[in-house]
This record gives structure tokens, sequence and C-alpha cells, in this order.
């Protein structure tokens, strides 16, 4: 038996599980050194330390010259020897011709079950594999469709760390691009309102600090009566005040003289009894309403009023009382101008003092409405 055939015998063994990889190498090994001393196989020609690589043609293959090894030549492997794990694999970097790009193709190994140009074999190996009799140490048969042993490796847990770490990475940005809306949003609304960079922000910045103005005074407006009023909404012009019988025929003829247009007339009842009457009528002009005041002021005392003492009246207010007597009450009237309006104030109650008191209270409350002068 050649050391060909020993080394074939070999790795039968070692596929039928007969021997250790262990052994096998040891065994290997020694056939290999026992083969040094052996007589070499004549050649045709002095060979290099492989064969030749194999042509698929008719006639064998010539011998080409040898060769400087080139780097760049397809490297092959001298077939019919198991590689050794454990030992640096020699390569044949022969040349076929000038070429050194062709790809040069392995002579395959014939045996006793196969047959020259082909790959067939005529009858099964007698024992299958180690991998595939149970003795596979738990990692599971070699010729499942899907291994478990793919699956297991570090790899695994590398890809799920791998998820893990993408899907907190994906999370994170999630969240930052939420508040980054979040924060554009509280900018769009919050800037643009302090910054005016809209027009249509600017028209209604505008339009509320218009309308949020006060509306003007009106000249005829009556001030804030205390007590019970009266509504008196159904007086609006002169002649209104005219037909109630207000005023006496004197009076009118003041306010006729000073061109009295519109009109208005608060009243109201004091929790003391005493009753509070103002008049407001709107004459031509500011001259018209000075002269009629000073004509109103001329009838009290006309009419047996006497100076007012009960207080003190603004410059400008005209004022007037008179004493109650028996069952007629006593009062004390007061005339001044705003601009082109006269405004007229008067209090009637029982009791001097009292009645006095509250005209200064409603003469002051007048003022603060229309205030005394042009």
């Amino acid at each position: 038996m050649t050391w060909q055939d020993e080394l074939q015998k070999l790795d039968l063994e070692l596929a039928s599980g007969r021997i250790t990889a262990d052994d096998y190498r040891r065994r290997r090994d020694e056939v290999l050194s026992g083969s040094a001393g052996a007589p070499a196989p004549q050649q045709p020609q002095q060979q290099a330390p492989f064969a030749q690589p194999f042509r698929w043609q008719a006639t064998p293959p010539q011998q080409q010259p040898q060769q400087a090894p080139n780097p760049d030549a397809t490297q092959v492997v001298t077939p019919g020897q198991v590689p050794s794990p454990d030992k640096t694999q020699v390569v044949n970097t022969q040349q076929q011709g000038s070429d050194g790009e062709r790809t040069q193709f392995v002579r395959p190994v014939t045996g006793p079950n196969q047959q020259q140009g082909g790959w067939q074999s005529n009858q099964p190996v007698s024992a299958p594999p180690p991998w595939t009799t149970g003795g596979d140490g738990g990692f599971g048969p070699m010729g499942d469709p899907t291994p478990g042993w793919i699956a297991q490796g570090p790899e695994t847990f590398d890809d799920a760390r791998e998820r893990g770490g993408k899907g907190k990475v994906f999370a994170i940005i999630g969240v930052i691009l939420v508040l980054a809306l979040i924060g554009g949003g509280i900018w769009w609304f919050a800037g643009r309102s302090n910054t005016g960079g809209g027009g249509e922000t600017v028209a209604e910045t505008t339009q509320q600090t218009t309308t949020s103005k006060p509306k003007p005074k009106d000249d005829l407006e009556i001030g804030v009566l205390p007590g019970s009023p009266e509504k008196q909404d159904h007086i609006k012009s002169y002649e209104d005040i005219v037909s109630e019988k207000l005023l006496s025929d004197e009076e009118n003829t003041a306010y006729a003289t000073a061109g009295a247009t519109k009109a208005r007339v608060g009243l109201t009842t004091l929790p003391n009894g005493d009753v509070v009457q103002i008049i407001t009528v709107q004459a031509k002009d500011a001259t018209a309403a000075a002269a009629a005041v000073d004509a109103l002021g001329a009838l009290q005392i006309k009419f047996g009023f006497k100076p007012y003492t009960g207080g003190a009246a603004p410059a400008g207010v005209t004022a007037a009382q008179v004493d109650p007597n028996g069952n007629n009450k006593g009062s004390v009237r007061g005339h001044y101008a705003h601009k082109n309006t006269i405004v007229r104030v008067q209090v009637a109650g029982k009791d001097p003092a009292a009645f006095s008191k509250d005209f200064d209270a409603m003469l002051a409350a007048q003022i603060t409405a229309l205030p005394v002068g042009p």
C-alpha cells in the first residue's frame, strides 16, 4: 500500500468517525514522514513540487517551461491531500504559456469509485460524517435547511444590541423633533405677536387699541345719579322740556334766546327724601350758553332766591337757594356753561342743611362729567 492509499484510508476513517481529528493529524504526519524515504514515481520530465494544472482536453497536457512565480496568476491547490488546519498550505504558481491572468483548472483525483472527467460516485460512503450522527455537541445537524447553530452565535446578541441601540436613537430623535416643533410653534405665535412681523397681527393690535379707547364724552352727559333714578329717556330736545313744563316761562325764554336744541334730563330721589334734578341743554355756541347762565342766575334772585350760603360754589357757577315754607320744600339751584351746553343742577328738600350738602355732592359729580368752562 502506497502512502497515497494510506492517506485516502485515513480520510475515509475520519469521515466515518472511526478516528478523531487529533488521531487523523498524528497518523497523517507519520505517513507523510514515512513517505519521504519512499521512491518517487517516475515522471516524464522534471516537474515542480506540485502537479500540473488540469486541462479539459482530449490529449494530455504538455509540459510548460517553468517561470518565476507571478502573484497575479490563479493559485491551484494540489488535489489528493486533505489540507491540515495546523500547517501552511503550499500552492502551485505555474503559468500556462505567457498569459499570467488565465484561469487554471484543478485536475480531479481519480479513485476506485470515481470516473475520469467527472465527480460521479458509484456507491455511497459507508458511514455518514460525525456531524450528522448525533456527535455534534449540541449544534444541530449540518443538513438542516436552517441550522439552529447559525443563529446562536454572539452575532445574534450583537444584532439585538444594535437593534435596541437604533431604537433608542430613533426614539431620542423623535422626542427632539417634537420638542423642536413645539418650540417653533410657540415662537411662531408669540414671536410674531411681539415683533409685529405679520400685517394681520399689526392690524388686529391697532384695532384692539382703537376699540379700547373710551368714547368721547357727550356734551349733554348726566353725572352719576345715586338713590333711585327715574328714566327720562322721552326727553330728547328742548321742546320736550317745554311740553313737560319743567321750567317757568321766563326761563324758557332765556333758553330759547340761546338757541336751545337738544336736551337731556336726570331725576332721582335720595335715601333722605331729597329730590335731585339735572338738566342739560345744547345752545347754538359757547357765548350764547354763557349769556343764558347769567340770565338764569338773575331770574333766581327775581323769584325770591338768595345767594347760596350753604357751601362754596365753584368759580363759573351761579347758585341760589330758597328756604322751606310750610309744605313747600326749600331748594338750591346752580347754573354753569360747559362749552355750548347749559347745565342746571337743583336739589329740593325740607332740611336746608341736608339738601345743601346733597347739592354740593351732586354739583361736584356733574362737573366731573361736564367740566365748567368753554
